[in-house]
């Protein structure tokens, strides 16, 4: 399994998405900064910005992320994730920061 990984260069391209996801997720309007190491990431919330709601929208749209505090959602994709993927977890995420702060 983890010659599989290595020859496969998992960890890199585990690191590149987190920094690609990271990037994008501070574009995000709601999101005031993002934390943590490759694709374990948290996404601090925008005063006011209940996270326990924004997780349950988010998870009715389809993204699983969970809420670690009143104001931070926590990101864990696979580590296979692909650009395709992260475009539309990010555009969900949007979609629903912008729902809950109309």
């Amino acid at each position: 399994m983890l010659d599989v990984m290595a020859r496969e260069r998992v960890p890199e391209r585990a690191e590149r998405a987190g920094t690609r996801i990271a990037t994008e997720l501070q574009k995000v309007p709601g999101i005031v900064a993002v934390r943590g190491l490759g694709l374990l990431l948290a996404a601090e919330l925008s005063d006011g910005i209940n996270a326990t709601v924004v997780a349950q929208r988010a998870m009715e749209s389809g993204l699983i992320v969970n809420a670690v505090t009143g104001s931070a959602l926590r990101l864990a994709p696979s580590l296979l994730v692909t650009d395709a993927e992260i475009a539309e977890a990010v555009e969900i995420l949007a979609s629903v920061l912008a729902a809950v702060q109309a």
